[in-house]
C-alpha cells in the first residue's frame, strides 16, 4: 500500500522552488493579488479592501482513504468563486482569504487492485486563511514589501465508491487541520494604474509541508476599484493515521489555477 501518489519530477521541482523562494527571496503578494493599502492613503489612515475572485483551478496528485489510493488529475477544469479581505493602519496589515472547490471523476484506477480495480470519487475542499503582515516601502514609493505570517484552515470531504466483486465498497472521510505559514509579498507600481505582484510562503503543522505562491498583474480602473489577473499554486503533503489502516487518510497534491479578481477599496 502506498502512502500517497508520488509527484512528478516537475511538480516536486516546482515545490522546492516555491519553498526556496519563500525562505530566501521573500517575494509575495496577497492571495487575491490585491495590493493592500491604496497608495494615496496616509500612513495613519485605516483602509479596507474586499476582492471577490473567480478561480479556474486544477488538482494533481493523490488522495488515500484507508487502503485505497485514488489519483487526482483535474487540469484547469474546476471553477470556484472565492473572496479575499484585507485591512490595515500604518504599516500593520491583516487579512482573510476563503476558497472552496469541488472535484469528481468516475471509473478512476485504484492502487489496490486486489480489492477493486476502479472507483468513483467526489472531493470537496475548503480553505480559510488568516494572516498578519508588516509593510516596508509604499506610501508614495513605487515598491512595497510585506513580511507576513498566519494560519490556514483546511477541510476536506472525500467520498470513494470502489467497484469490486461481489459488491461495491464505500469509503467516506472528513478531515480538518490547521497549518502555520510564513513568507512575504512584493508589489511594484508600473506607472499610475498598472502594478505587478508576487507572493511566496511555506509552512506546516497539521500537514507535513505546504508551499504557496501567487503572481499577477493588476490595473486600477478608478481610485477605489482594481482588476487583477494572476496564477496561484499550492502544494500540500498531509497524512493522518497509520498507512494500511482503514482509518488512514493522506492528501499529497498540487493545487493550481488562474485568478480573476475585482478589488474594492475604501
Amino acid at each position: 500500500m502506498r502512502r500517497g501518489l508520488s509527484l512528478s519530477k516537475p511538480a516536486r521541482g516546482f515545490a522546492r522552488v516555491v519553498a526556496l523562494g519563500s525562505a530566501v527571496l521573500l517575494s509575495s503578494a496577497a492571495t487575491s493579488l490585491g495590493q493592500g493599502a491604496p497608495q494615496d492613503k496616509e500612513p495613519d489612515d485605516w483602509w479596507f479592501q474586499v476582492t471577490p475572485y473567480f478561480l479556474v483551478a486544477g488538482l494533481s496528485g493523490g488522495v488515500t482513504t484507508g487502503e485505497f489510493t485514488a489519483p487526482i488529475d483535474e487540469s484547469l477544469s474546476q471553477f470556484s468563486f472565492s473572496a479575499h479581505g484585507e485591512f490595515g493602519k500604518g504599516r500593520v496589515l491583516g487579512g482573510i482569504d476563503f476558497l472552496t472547490m469541488k472535484a469528481g471523476e468516475d471509473s478512476i484506477p485504484l492502487a489496490a487492485p486486489e480489492l477493486g480495480t476502479s472507483g468513483d470519487y467526489r472531493f470537496t475542499l475548503v480553505q480559510v486563511e488568516f494572516f498578519g503582515a508588516y509593510r516596508f516601502g509604499g506610501f508614495g514609493r513605487p515598491t512595497r514589501l510585506d513580511l507576513l505570517g498566519g494560519i490556514r484552515y483546511n477541510f476536506q470531504d472525500q467520498d470513494l465508491v470502489i467497484r469490486a466483486t461481489p459488491i461495491d465498497k464505500f469509503r467516506g472521510f472528513k478531515e480538518a487541520w490547521v497549518d502555520f505559514f510564513a513568507g512575504a509579498r512584493f508589489g511594484a507600481d508600473l506607472g499610475r494604474r498598472w502594478y505587478v505582484s508576487a507572493r511566496a510562503d511555506a509552512g506546516g503543522g497539521g500537514a507535513k509541508f505546504t508551499a504557496n505562491a501567487t503572481a499577477g498583474i493588476g490595473f486600477r480602473i478608478i481610485t477605489w476599484l482594481d482588476v487583477n489577473l494572476g496564477f496561484r499554486y499550492l502544494f500540500i503533503n498531509y497524512e493522518d493515521g497509520v498507512p494500511g489502516n482503514p482509518a488512514f487518510y493522506a492528501y499529497n497534491a498540487d493545487q493550481y489555477g488562474v485568478l480573476l479578481g475585482f478589488g474594492v477599496r475604501f
